[in-house]
């Protein structure tokens, strides 16, 4: 980056004061007037200097070895700029650093930093707006005002950043492969980005800039050194855009064709290795350009396989990746394979789907993670523990049924898998599974054999197909919103730099997920990559659903895309997701999704029936005084709160975030007999599985699973997330009730509903102070019962039903559930405390 001025005061005398300080920034130390606190080892003492003067809601997120991180307010001030305070225990060592706005609205720096600690107790380190350096000396830190970003965001605009006022605006030169002349600048437009505070400028070219010198140009002020342009929004443009192109390596006996989109390179090369640990290509094949960014070459020969990348020379750099598109890579995920599908199909695949659903509502799913349903049965082959195949191990253990067998005996009409496409996780690391890496490729790491690329799409394959056997769907945990990794160790970005993920205007990554990166979806082709997956998966895999993780991050134009294309290959494809994002704003929130066929979470009923997350809010399920107006709007499908249709909404009460039921049960009711917590937990299960829309379990709730009280066990370990089997046998009542309920529910389409009308008709609720209660016209929906009346006691006492006039069946209270009578009432019925009871006639 070039300098461009002395100092702030001379942009004051070009330019005024209203755009940075009236004085000379001078950093200066502070460590002789901070107090060490008490019972710290030490303090680290963080500056913060912004040339342009605005500290508006930058924050510190400042973390430990191995630790939390937490946010810090900059809430101090120096002449030069403001800075914290942190106190440090004895035995630290280092702090991790990130510079952020607001709760994670952007970084200054996109990456973590980190401080290595003084053992004398105080360390004091200056950080300067656009600037990766630390400075440890306050005489060395740089505060002249330097050039941070350039993006050709259209034809003939190129959106230029600074840290303060340039000294000559008017002096930018374009230069087209370092040299001046087929590009003058028309005119230049100043303003400030509110998101990171930068000066921006647009600078107005003369003319659209061409095709051929899309990633040619460069900036330079006066004479100073040329800084890169990017393309970025300009290449969402037609004539950079194959949304027809067949993307990736696509075999034949014959030979195999590779295709990769990179508007930006002036050239790409195929890499073929010899084996997966290669040092070095065995031989590198040029590839011609299509048109519209796509690159090709065919290389003869049956490369089933073949290990591979892609080189691409783009901005003056080569920079080597695996194939985004690719079916099978490497353990490491950093190089990718050809692959003869037909020959990863294990013996009798047919790649035929599960069964079929009439509605979405007839969907009763059951959240699973690979690893831990078979990890911890000693039933288990030790090969097949936490892997695929461990998914249809039919088992017996500590008296119940485990594995496949406990699958088909609670009777969910699907698995929800955590996801198994490939993430960035070592072998010996446990992992939920959302460090996204490449998109159509499953997980090694639940593969009989990891080392073997081609051996984890024949496991999943094996997997889902024994599931189908046993009539039970597939719905895969899609996690399309962010990757693992970014900049130079992403394939996405080192393919097409600075457009699969959304930048703020100076080209730091925006956190919208809450991991570190966020996927562009508004931009054609990344929308186009996301779809070709989606499709990829249902067609390859027979797959039944996807849930997307956090749908909230979407453009709804995406969704859209994605309901329009798998349903034409499933018309009975389950498709939901979480309506809200990790921190950035929402574009598919609750709402979004009517008139579409893709469901979201109802967090509404969620809180209404445990209270909240991970606090001590307590719900009607949890504790007296609950909710009830938001038990009846989630009874009804949400119909007349989010939704058009209950087939929108999935209704649940906990999934793999957070605290799990039990265990947030435990947190608020600590001095609550076990008998009591049972209670709980089966009527709030009981709740979702007589409410309109889909119902969604957590794996292991129907026996009370528990995580000891870790609510984010996503890094945890087998400890924590393993599928407890012996305590199945323990709580064998709670899933007897839950398993119940389900065959309930799969036996009485009144519980499934799947237009509102059909809700408005049938669904009345009763006078019933102090319960929930409601009867379902089961004769108006084809049901074999006629009449069905449904009523929840979420208080601590018991209470009293009066029910309408005439005799009633009852079919579930407080210690059983099904579809076979317990007896009959008439007049009144008693709910014990946390009870529910379903009766018919």
């Amino acid at each position: 980056m070039r300098r461009f001025l002395t100092g702030a005061v001379l942009a004051l005398l070009l330019f005024g004061l209203g755009d940075v300080q009236a004085k000379p920034l001078v950093p200066e130390r502070v460590a002789d007037r901070v107090d060490v606190p008490r019972n710290a080892g030490g303090v680290l003492i963080v500056h913060y200097i912004r040339p342009d003067g605005v500290y508006d809601d930058w924050n510190l997120w400042c973390w430990g070895e191995g630790a939390e991180g937490r946010g810090i307010a900059f809430d101090r001030r120096t002449g030069a700029g403001r800075y914290a305070v942190i106190p440090v225990g004895e035995q630290e060592r280092r702090r991790g650093i990130i510079v952020r706005k607001g709760n994670w609205t952007s970084r200054d720096i996109g990456h973590d930093r980190w401080i290595g600690l003084d053992e004398d107790g105080v360390t004091e380190v200056w950080l300067v707006s656009g600037e990766p350096r630390i400075f440890t000396d306050p005489a060395d830190v740089d505060l002249t005002v330097r050039l941070t970003a350039a993006f050709l965001d259209s034809s003939n605009t190129i959106t230029l950043c600074a840290t303060g006022l340039l000294d000559d605006a008017k002096a930018i030169r374009v230069l087209v492969d370092g040299a001046p002349g087929a590009y003058r600048v028309r005119g230049v437009d100043r303003s400030r980005d509110r998101g990171t505070g930068r000066l921006v400028y647009d600078v107005r070219l003369n003319k659209p800039v061409t095709t051929e010198d899309v990633a040619s140009l460069s900036l330079a002020v006066a004479d100073g050194e040329p800084l890169t342009v990017y393309a970025r929004d300009v290449l969402t443009e037609d004539r950079f855009t194959a949304l027809d192109a067949e993307l990736g390596s696509r075999w034949s006996p014959e030979s195999t064709t590779f295709r990769v989109w990179s508007p930006v390179s002036e050239s790409v090369d195929l890499l073929l290795y010899d084996d997966v640990d290669a040092p070095r290509p065995a031989r590198t094949v040029p590839m011609a350009s299509t048109g519209r960014g796509v690159w090709e070459t065919t290389v003869k020969g049956d490369l089933h396989g073949a290990v591979y990348c892609y080189a691409y020379q783009s901005y003056g750099k080569r920079r080597i990746a695996a194939d985004i598109n690719c079916y099978a890579a490497t353990l490491d995920s950093g190089r990718s394979v050809v692959v003869d599908l037909s020959r990863t199909n294990p013996d009798g695949w047919t790649g035929t789907s599960g069964p079929r659903l009439a509605q979405p509502t007839d969907e009763i799913v059951y959240e699973i993670h690979v690893r831990d349903l078979s990890i911890a049965d000693p039933s288990c082959p030790p090969e097949h523990r936490g892997t695929y195949l461990g998914l249809v191990h039919r088992g017996d253990a500590f008296g119940v049924k485990t594995g496949l067998a406990h699958l088909e005996e609670l009777g969910a009409t699907a698995v929800h898998l955590l996801p198994v496409h490939d993430f960035t996780a070592p072998l010996d690391q446990y992992n939920w599974g959302y460090w996204t890496a490449l998109f159509n490729v499953p997980e090694s790491n639940y593969s009989t054999n990891p080392h073997d690329p081609l051996q984890a799409i024949t496991d999943l394959k094996a997997a889902i197909a024994g599931l189908h056997d046993a009539g039970i769907r597939v719905i895969l945990d899609v996690v399309y919103n962010h990757t693992s990794s970014s900049f130079e160790y992403s394939p996405f970005d080192q393919s097409v730099p600075w457009y699969y993920f959304r930048t703020s205007v100076d080209g730091t990554l925006l956190n919208d997920a809450g991991v570190g990166n966020s996927i562009a979806d508004e931009r054609p082709m990344v929308r186009k990559y996301i779809v070709d997956s989606t499709k990829y998966w249902v067609s390859e895999y027979g797959i039944d659903g996807m849930r997307f993780d956090l749908i909230g991050t979407h453009h709804p134009e995406t969704v859209q895309a994605i309901c329009d294309a798998v349903l034409a290959i499933r018309p009975d494809i389950t498709l939901y997701g979480e309506p809200w994002t990790g921190g950035g704003p929402i574009h598919f929130g609750k709402g979004t999704q009517r008139g579409m066929r893709m469901g979201v979470f109802n967090d509404h009923l969620r809180n209404a029936i445990r209270g909240d997350l991970d606090g001590d809010a307590i719900g009607f399920a949890t504790g007296p005084g609950g909710d009830l107006g938001g038990i009846r709007r989630g009874v009804a499908g949400a119909i007349d709160d989010f939704a058009d249709e209950p087939i929108e909404v999935v209704n649940y009460a906990s999934a793999h975030d957070n605290l799990t039921l039990w265990d947030k049960i435990l947190r608020v009711q600590p001095e609550a007999t076990d008998e009591d917590r049972q209670s709980m937990q089966k009527l709030a299960l009981g709740v979702v599985l007589t409410s309109q829309g889909m119902a969604f379990l957590h794996g292991g709730s129907a026996f009370a699973r528990t995580k000891g009280g870790n609510h984010n066990s996503y890094n945890a370990g087998d400890d924590v997330n393993l599928f407890d089997w012996e305590r199945k046998s323990e709580y064998i009542d709670v899933f007897r009730y839950v398993q119940g309920l389900i065959e309930l529910r799969r036996s009485h389409p009144a519980f499934r509903m799947a237009d509102d009308a059909m809700v408005r008709r049938n669904l009345d609720f009763i006078d019933a102070p102090g319960l929930v209660a409601f009867t379902l016209d089961g004769a108006a929906v084809g049901d074999p019962w006629r009449q069905i009346l449904v009523a929840y006691n979420g208080e601590g006492r018991a209470q009293t039903l009066r029910l309408p006039g005439g005799d009633w069946n009852l079919v579930v209270d407080s210690e059983s559930a099904g579809v076979e009578s317990l007896g009959r009432a008439r007049g009144s019925l008693r709910l014990p405390a946390y009870s529910m009871v379903v009766l018919h006639r």
